[in-house]
């Protein structure tokens, strides 16, 4: 009877033990399956591979490169800024062909001051000839400035009046001019004869420039300009000129002009001038052969009203934003 009970107590031992080892081993099984899983959906890790982004640093920090981030991201292009032109108006126009490359404000009217004076060239050159005789009188040495130097009583011939009238914006030489022929008369000259040649918006006062209502636009003034080119290539030869002498004659004495224009001096430049008035401030029309990638434009580049102390610059500003435009072609 008690070897009955205890074998029965034995056997139900046996399979509670059986029960928890299977247990455990299915629990286990579980465990394991679930961490598989877990890992299988985990990401590996980047690596990142620091030579990409730096360079090795050498031992001595004395002499260590600084990375940057430059090597990363594409640095940021420089805009340049467009050149600041102080003048109000201006023009740069191809003389032959008449294309217009750059402009601005360029059919507004404005004072021109002394740049009027390339016209009354080209006008003392339609009414007189070369050789007239010119006597300078007492009205015409009382003209604003001395610039010239002209003499009382000395006799020019007008070709040679022509000289102080560009070189050294001589207003003595222009009223030798406008006063010899007849003021009035010669100033219907200078009107009529500027709407003959396409200067539907120019205006003279007066033969120099002087009078504020001397007017006229950078579009008339780069007609005036291919008209000389064209035409009076003698006018722009003179307005270039350095130096020049005038000898001593019975008729007047020694003369030596020099040009204030500062270009003068330049191969490039074909001709021109300078202007300057309280009203008009500064004013210019420059004609130059300018060489870009090989090739030769002839051009004007023409001024209206440009700060004082300015008109250098802002011409010289064009004359590289020209050669930007042509470089882009």
């Amino acid at each position: 009877m008690h070897e009955n009970k205890y074998l029965l107590v034995a056997c139900c031992a046996l399979i509670l033990f059986a029960i928890t080892v299977r247990h455990t081993k299915i629990r286990e099984a579980i465990q394991t399956h679930s961490l598989g899983s877990v890992v299988q959906t985990q990401k590996k890790p980047v690596t990142i591979d620091e030579n990409i982004l730096i360079k090795d640093q050498p031992a001595d920090a004395s002499t260590a490169v600084v990375p940057t981030a430059t090597i990363l991201t594409t640095p940021p292009v420089e805009k340049k800024p467009a050149p600041y032109i102080s003048a109000e108006s201006y023009i740069v126009a191809n003389l032959e062909t008449g294309e217009v490359y750059i402009s601005h404000n360029n059919s507004q009217i404005f004072p021109i001051a002394s740049v009027s004076k390339l016209y009354t060239a080209l006008v003392v050159q339609h009414l007189m000839d070369s050789d007239k005789e010119i006597t300078i009188t007492q009205p015409m040495l009382d003209a604003y400035g001395d610039a010239g130097h002209l003499v009382l009583d000395e006799k020019f011939t007008s070709e040679e009046l022509l000289y102080p009238l560009l070189m050294e914006s001589s207003n003595d030489a222009e009223e030798a001019y406008a006063q010899s022929f007849g003021y009035q008369d010669f100033m219907e000259e200078m009107n009529g004869f500027a709407k003959e040649i396409g200067l539907e918006n120019t205006s003279f006062k007066d033969a120099s420039g002087l009078n504020p209502r001397n007017t006229s636009n950078a579009d008339d003034l780069f007609i005036l300009s291919r008209y000389l080119y064209g035409h009076e290539k003698d006018i722009l030869k003179i307005s270039k000129t350095v130096e020049y002498d005038i000898a001593t004659t019975s008729d007047h004495g020694g003369h030596h002009f020099v040009n204030i224009n500062p270009y003068a001096p330049y191969s490039s430049f074909v001709g021109g001038k300078t202007g300057r008035t309280d009203e008009a401030k500064e004013s210019m029309i420059s004609l130059f052969k300018q060489e870009v990638s090989g090739t030769t434009y002839p051009i004007a580049i023409i001024l209206l009203r440009s700060e004082f102390g300015q008109r250098e610059i802002d011409t010289e500003k064009l004359l590289g934003k020209f050669v930007e435009v042509i470089q882009k072609r």
